[in-house]
């Protein structure tokens, strides 16, 4: 049975709007794992950061990295990844919980400008719905001056 792929020819590409708005265009492929579509980034280049990444955006790194390697089947399950890192599997699993946060929530850690807020209290059993997790880490308010919503 063949997999459905979609392969984008092209580069990422940044463009800044007269308006203030910037559209970004990644090239995405499609493929099929455990029955399900999923959509992964082609692979890109990446700019080197020349400050230090703080503790919240390094969790985040770690769990989309650890969380890539479970859809693309590098590993079978989180506690390999604990093994192979000779870390703790409840560890793996908050910092995987770092990847399912709320855009506003990401976009603040990725800039800097979220309230001082810990790993555990972000990574420790968000909630699924992204509202719940702003007025879980009471930051709906915080956030809305932060981040522009289209």
């Amino acid at each position: 049975m063949n997999t459905p792929t979609i392969l984008v020819d092209g580069a990422a590409d940044i463009v800044h709007i007269s308006n203030g708005d910037t559209v970004v265009t990644i090239p995405v492929r499609m493929h099929r794992r455990s029955g399900k579509r999923r959509m992964r980034p082609a692979k890109v280049e990446t700019v080197e950061l020349s400050s230090e990444l703080t503790t919240l955006q390094m969790a985040l790194v770690r769990g989309h990295r650890w969380r890539d390697m479970l859809d693309q089947g590098e590993v079978p399950s989180m506690k390999e990844i604990a093994e192979k890192e000779n870390i703790d599997f409840s560890y793996v699993s908050r910092m995987i919980n770092m990847t399912m946060l709320s855009p506003d929530i990401i976009e603040a850690i990725l800039d800097d400008t979220i309230p001082d807020l810990t790993v555990e209290e972000i990574a420790i059993a968000p909630p699924d719905l992204w509202d719940e997790q702003l007025r879980k880490l009471k930051l709906h308010k915080t956030l809305q001056g932060l981040v522009r919503h289209p």
